[in-house]
């Protein structure tokens, strides 16, 4: 007896998660399913395909083998029916982040249809972009700090970062005069700290402990957080221009940091043969200068 379409779909999705929760995610199933599925299928091979401790998993050298094929298996199953799905139509998803997709590619999207009216573009925002396979997307679009992209990768946009916050929160915690005052301020993060590290770095202060303050995925609502006077963020040029402009936040310094992040292209495996996701591709890079694909 073969085993169920069902259970090798969960264990592949446990094998690339590395976790019997995320694979549940991945799914839309609870992670009771997705233990359910393993266990019937290693008592029906008769192998231990995971290694259990506590809520972390790891593949066994038989569950290994099983993964490297259940990976090729679905890969192809899911190349087929994209196919398919596009073959009645010139469809192309792009996977980005929220605050690129509606500070970057929302104002100039009304250009592409005008160019490009056969083509239905489909966006996909995501807090991380084309890490979930169910999102089935043809282009992914990540936020990356440029010292550690992908070389592969096609540079998009540089991003400089500006230490910003409402006037409100300035009046208030006043007079800031040296980029140091900062570490004694409530400071709010996006994804990670690495965006404060870099901006310490690059105005000479030294950090002799770990940063504190609450970390956000979505920098629109880091932003949202700042206007209202909650902290002091790093904002990046050229997406926060509006930010500014309107006075919903104010820079803190006249700091001039070269990019540190960036936003960088990829085109999944064996997409790029679609006409359809190259004029996306030239639509989306049009902007980018000549040597702007080389990483620093």
């Amino acid at each position: 007896m073969r085993p169920s379409l069902p259970a090798l779909r969960a264990f592949d999705a446990a094998a690339r998660q590395g976790s019997f929760r995320a694979a549940a995610e991945d799914l839309s199933v609870t992670p009771t399913a997705i233990s359910h599925h393993i266990r019937g299928l290693e008592s029906q091979l008769g192998l231990t395909l995971f290694e259990r401790e506590g809520r972390d998993v790891a593949l066994t050298e038989h569950g290994r083998r099983l993964a490297k094929a259940t990976r090729q298996a679905f890969g192809l199953l899911d190349d087929a029916v994209l196919a398919l799905q596009n073959s009645a139509r010139k469809a192309v998803r792009v996977s980005a982040g929220p605050i690129l997709t509606a500070r970057w590619l929302m104002p100039q999207i009304s250009d592409f249809w005008e160019a490009h009216q056969d083509v239905e573009l489909e966006v996909v925002p995501s807090f991380q972009p084309g890490t979930h396979i169910r999102e089935n997307v043809d282009i992914v679009i990540r936020w990356d700090r440029l010292a550690g992209a992908d070389e592969a990768a096609i540079k998009l946009l540089e991003l400089n970062p500006v230490a910003i916050a409402s006037q409100d929160f300035l009046t208030k915690h006043g007079p800031i005069k040296y980029p140091a005052d900062l570490l004694d301020l409530p400071l709010l993060h996006q994804k990670n700290h690495w965006g404060w590290l870099d901006w310490f770095a690059a105005m000479g202060v030294p950090l002799d402990k770990p940063l504190q303050g609450p970390v956000f995925e979505d920098a629109n609502v880091l932003l949202r957080g700042a206007a209202a006077g909650q902290g002091v963020v790093v904002g990046w040029l050229p997406l926060i221009d509006q930010d500014l402009s309107e006075h919903r936040v104010v820079r803190v310094f006249d700091e001039n940091i070269a990019p540190t992040h960036g936003y960088f292209l990829e085109v999944r495996d064996g997409r790029e043969s679609r006409q359809e996701v190259r004029q996306v591709v030239e639509w989306l890079t049009k902007g980018v200068k000549p040597g702007a694909t080389e990483n620093r």
